[in-house]
């Protein structure tokens, strides 16, 4: 806040400086985080089931490769 600015404009002496020493001696008291942990947590067990989850499927990506070969791998019907 330009106060001095303020002290320039207001014609009431000692209003802007009234105000300045009650917004300084103004203490807005700021929350405590108490979520952020049970968020952190959860995040990393969503990430080692992602990770499972990537995991498992990576497997089956192969397995279903392994099929398509082997079923390319057959004589046509036509034959």
């Amino acid at each position: 806040i330009d106060w001095a600015k303020y002290k320039q404009l207001v014609p009431v002496a000692g209003l802007v400086d009234s105000f300045q020493k009650q917004y300084d001696a103004l203490k807005v008291p700021y929350p405590q985080d108490k979520v952020s942990p049970q968020v952190d947590a959860q995040i990393k067990e969503s990430q080692s089931e992602i990770d499972s989850y990537k995991k498992a499927s990576e497997q089956r990506i192969q397995n279903y490769q392994k099929e398509i070969a082997h079923l390319k791998s057959l004589l046509p019907y036509d034959q």
